[in-house]
């Protein structure tokens, strides 16, 4: 498991190490200051909301006079309408000047579910300039750039439990790529939410460039790309009957999957060419492009040039070589 969903019950008792914390901040749930704030937590936390979203809830902007550090994903104009990353952390020294925000926050809009926290060890700096890449990706089906809300609770937490097998995509969302965590807190109708990394596995899986799929946000488009996966695994299969006579149909579906997955973060999205890279990789294994001596696989994958001059090139290139099948 990659992705690891853990509700944060909550009861009345009020954490003792956060005691000053806690009566300034009554109307926050004590098992969810303990979780942001307690002696293991990470040493920051940050809100990252909607500006219309919570305009309708506070009756004004005001997410450029709050006091705190506020920075929007956005450049330029309209930012009013964009998503806001606010430092939230308090310290060791719980500085009792940026708590009236903190009260407001956990008493009208922490309740109704508009914004989501983050909790990590990285900088504001840092974590805005990670997220800031995601605010408009291609969607691999059509190759078009679409604005993806993901600072919208009610966007993110469905989108990361879709991927939650999809290492390349799920390390992007949840590791800064130099590796730090990002935990996402969430509010579930009454529950909190955390949402975390499996680190010690995704931080081994490459940095790729991220897209996504209209499959990520239909369960019934979901269905569909898993049925051709299988169909696709299947005719792999037909095609090699004596060569893979001993090979789980299971382990072929995996292999399939990963380079549908794999190849689609490259930006390969033709049928056909994904299924050449599905056998290779059946044949192969996974990232079988970064067994070129020369590199000049994974260069070609990495290439900006259009998706069939780059398939024709990988195609020559991985036939003037002999690797070893997996």
């Amino acid at each position: 498991m990659l992705l690891h969903q853990v509700p944060i019950r909550n009861d009345a008792s009020k954490p003792s190490e956060l005691t000053i914390l806690a009566e300034a901040v009554p109307d926050a749930p004590p098992a969810l200051l303990k979780q942001l704030y307690g002696p293991e937590a990470p040493s920051r936390v940050y809100m990252l909301v909607d500006g219309v979203l919570r305009s309708e809830v506070a009756g004004i902007f005001d997410l450029d006079s709050i006091g705190l550090p506020a920075h929007c994903l956005f450049e330029g104009d309209a930012l009013e309408a964009g998503p806001w990353l606010v430092d939230m952390s308090i310290g060791e020294s719980g500085n009792p000047s940026i708590l009236p925000f903190h009260r407001k926050f956990f008493t009208e809009h922490w309740p109704i579910g508009t914004s989501l926290l983050i909790q990590t060890d990285a900088s504001s700096m840092e974590v805005r300039q990670h997220l800031r890449r995601f605010t408009k990706l291609p969607v691999q089906d059509d190759g078009k750039w679409r604005l993806f809300r993901f600072w919208d609770p009610r966007v993110l937490s469905p989108f990361l439990q879709a991927i939650a097998e999809d290492a390349p995509r799920l390390r992007r969302m949840m590791l800064t790529d130099d590796g730090k965590e990002l935990h996402y807190i969430i509010r579930d109708g009454e529950i909190d939410v955390r949402l975390s990394p499996e680190t010690e596995k995704l931080i081994k899986t490459p940095v790729t460039p991220m897209r996504l799929h209209f499959s990520d946000f239909d369960p019934i488009a979901r269905t569909r790309a898993a049925d051709r996966r299988k169909r696709m695994a299947e005719r792999i299969r037909a095609d090699f009957t004596q060569e893979l006579e001993h090979r789980p149909a299971k382990a072929i579906e995996a292999a399939v999957e990963h380079a549908m997955r794999h190849f689609g973060a490259y930006g390969f999205r033709n049928h056909a060419y994904l299924h050449f890279f599905a056998a290779w990789t059946v044949f192969y294994g996974p990232g079988f492009e970064t067994r070129d001596p020369a590199g000049t696989l994974e260069e070609i994958c990495r290439s900006t040039a259009p998706e069939a001059e780059r398939f024709r090139a990988f195609r020559v290139r991985f036939e003037s070589f002999k690797m070893r099948a997996a």
